[in-house]
């Protein structure tokens, strides 16, 4: 087996929340060392979204737990002029900086590109702030939902005379994609030319990016789409429809009038489908109501799994819409081997989904859960930079570095976080109770 693709490339990551990691993640996965640093001052953030009502809650986030797979963790005041210290010792023999923090961050702490690279020459360092490191908006803070909102993606993606909705989902890991990507082609450029660069990475051009199609219409065409929920542009039937069973559905769609024909073929040519409005896609498309309620009609006599098997054997694309439980039990997922089983400290064994893409000569796998608060210091601290145990035990009185966070949750004490935690998850039981 060769060796991973990033093997050799050590990066030093300070990134929080989930753009940033996202992009580490991938890097890691590749083969990277990837030293990811956080403080018991201030946590990564993440590690509080869905976090377990308990003391070490922090390290229950499925979120954080999924995403800083494959990497060393480290705790580091960087408020403190001995962290940025530390900091700057671990930049010097590192190949690669990542930060996702708004600009004036990395101002105040001196540690910026252009003193890093006083530093280290070569040096590539991925900054990923919101709206950039340019331009009014430049410091602004945002988050997945405001990237989302800016980007426009919203006024496409709702209901047909509902409000702009947002996916949730998309907007973080996306911008994780591109500044995996950017890192990679930074790497080889330096490899050509022995030079480092600086990576200026907006999480608003970079999920807009993905919105080409609705602003070049707007732009040539002066055309500016509408809502549609999950229907098509142009093609009919698409959308889901309801099937046998609590909540299950198949999405269904149908790209020319060809497949319309082998449709009705598997179907069972019902009457209707031979009236005039249904038989090419333009009229299919003006009656896409009422073609809607016929085909619900037919899907609802069979269960989801069968709708997909019929159709697809007909030469129609259909696929059952899965919940994340059918997903993790589903025998095609199950026989890619998508899904990783993977043992962590305090959390235990459980499935986490694998590197989307199987690479014949190189393959990827998750070779480290993610680290616990602190994990790392000690093997870090003394492998990579030499430090001897007295000097770690300074840092440790010190507050520098450490494995217990200081009021974790919201500048909170740990009582009072796992208080207010567990009236969350209460609430959340209760409003499940009463829909």
């Amino acid at each position: 087996m060769s060796a991973l693709p990033l093997q050799g490339v050590r990066i030093i990551d300070a990134c929080i929340y989930w753009a940033g990691p996202m992009a580490t993640m991938l890097l890691a996965d590749l083969g990277a060392e990837v030293v990811k640093i956080e403080s018991i001052q201030r946590l990564d953030f993440l590690r509080l979204l869905g976090g377990w009502p308990s003391a070490d809650g922090y390290e229950f986030s499925a979120a954080f737990n999924g995403t800083n797979r494959n990497k060393y963790g480290i705790t580091l005041n960087l408020n403190h002029p001995r962290g940025r210290e530390i900091f700057k010792r671990l930049v010097e023999i590192g190949d690669v900086v990542t930060e996702n923090f708004s600009p004036r961050v990395m101002e105040n702490w001196g540690l910026t590109y252009d003193a890093l690279k006083e530093i280290k020459p070569g040096l590539i360092m991925l900054s990923m702030p919101g709206f950039g490191t340019t331009g009014p908006w430049r410091n602004y803070v945002t988050f997945g939902p405001n990237v989302e909102m800016v980007s426009g993606m919203p006024t496409i993606s709702g209901y047909p005379g509902g409000e702009p909705m947002m996916t949730g989902y998309i907007a973080d890991p996306a911008a994780g994609l591109m500044g995996a990507v950017a890192v990679v082609v930074a790497l080889q450029h330096r490899h050509r030319t022995g030079k480092g660069q600086h990576i200026d990475l907006s999480q608003i051009e970079a999920f807009t990016a993905f919105m080409g199609q609705a602003i070049i219409d707007y732009s040539m065409n002066n055309r500016m789409q509408p809502r549609r929920g999950n229907r098509h542009p142009s093609m009919a039937p698409h959308g889901v429809y309801p099937c046998k069973g609590d909540d299950d559905w198949v999405t269904i769609t149908v790209s020319s009038d060809e497949e319309w024909d082998r449709l009705c073929d598997a179907t069972g040519n019902p009457s209707w489908a031979s009236e005039p409005k249904y038989t090419d896609a333009a009229s299919r498309y003006s009656n896409h109501d009422e073609l809607d309620k016929l085909m619900g009609e037919w899907t609802r006599q069979h269960d989801k799994h069968e709708v997909m098997q019929i159709l697809q054997g007909a030469g129609v694309a259909a696929a059952p819409v899965l919940s994340y439980a059918e997903f993790l039990d589903d025998a095609h997922i199950k026989d890619r081997g998508f899904f990783e089983t993977v043992t962590r400290p305090l959390t235990g064994t459980h499935p986490y989904p694998g590197f989307p893409v199987k690479l014949s000569e190189t393959p990827v796998t998750i070779r480290r859960p993610a680290p616990t608060l602190g994990q790392d210091n000690e093997y870090i601290l003394k492998n990579l930079l030499g430090m001897t145990d007295d000097e770690i035990n300074e840092l440790v009185e010190a507050e520098i570095i450490g494995t217990k966070p200081q009021g974790w949750a919201y500048s909170m004490e740990a009582d009072e976080a796992i208080s207010k935690l567990k009236d969350i998850h209460a609430r959340g039981d209760d409003s499940k109770k009463e829909t």
